[in-house]
């Protein structure tokens, strides 16, 4: 058989509801490695959000902020931050809708805001605490992805108003903010690139609206049974759910490990 690149989202793919990696999960994980396959996370997440995912898993190659920082076995092989002019463009347009903002750093997150309902809501939902306040930390320090905080029927506010970016949302209450030209798939082919691995040997697993590109464009782009429609129609393979051991039940269904 030969040996894969295999990508695996964090929340609902990795993570259940409840951000916890089932047991099956983790077996999953270390058979494919004692199969010899290279095994990634591919991630809205920055990295300082899922240490605990990396100590679990032992998994330290990683595509993070939606392709944004591309990293091989703890080594930095890609950053891409977002155009600072653009980042000004966003923050004018967002203040005058009174919706605010969070900035990704390499190293740390800030919100533009002291305290907001919607940015501890959603970031909650994540277990992550409410961001320091930095109001121009953007225009001092590269920023690798922001989230920006509204409803959807306010989605048209935004979309195709910026010449390079766009947007994916992820929870009711924000989206995140990434160049247009970048994405997980970006991220996975750079990695592919530097590893030796043509995409059509790369399998991702996903779950969200930020999956669609990497599941099109891979080998075998596996959606989580849980996954929005969107995905599901254009994957390859639909497994069960996260809550109903769907890695393990695809990895073995696909081949990747053994009965």
């Amino acid at each position: 058989m030969n040996k894969k690149l295999i990508f695996f989202d964090i929340d609902g793919t990795i993570y259940d509801e409840d951000k916890n990696i089932p047991k099956s999960t983790i077996t999953a994980i270390k058979q494919l490695k004692e199969k010899g396959h290279i095994v990634a996370i591919a991630t809205g997440r920055a990295p300082y959000m899922f240490k605990e995912v990396i100590k679990e898993t032992g998994i330290e190659t990683f595509v993070s902020l939606n392709g944004q920082i591309v990293v091989y076995n703890g080594e930095i092989i890609g950053k891409h931050p977002l155009d600072k002019e653009e980042l000004t463009n966003i923050v004018e347009k967002a203040h005058t809708n009174n919706h605010p903002l969070v900035f990704f750093g390499e190293t740390a997150v800030y919100a533009n805001i002291e305290s907001d309902n919607h940015i501890s809501e959603s970031l909650g939902s994540l277990k992550m605490d409410y961001p320091e306040y930095h109001n121009t930390y953007y225009l001092e320090h590269p920023v690798y992805q922001a989230l920006i905080f509204h409803t959807e029927d306010e989605d048209d506010k935004y979309d195709d108003k910026f010449n390079s970016l766009k947007f994916y949302r992820w929870h009711t209450l924000s989206r995140d903010v990434v160049p247009n030209n970048r994405s997980k798939a970006e991220g996975i082919k750079e990695l592919s690139e530097k590893l030796g691995f043509p995409l059509s040997e790369v399998v991702a697993f996903g779950d969200g609206p930020n999956d669609i590109e990497m599941i099109s464009e891979v080998g075998q782009g596996v959606a989580m049974g849980n996954a929005v429609d969107a995905l599901k129609t254009v994957c390859d393979y639909e497994t069960k759910s996260v809550d109903e051991d769907g890695i393990y039940y695809a990895c073995k269904e696909l081949g990747l490990i053994d009965e």
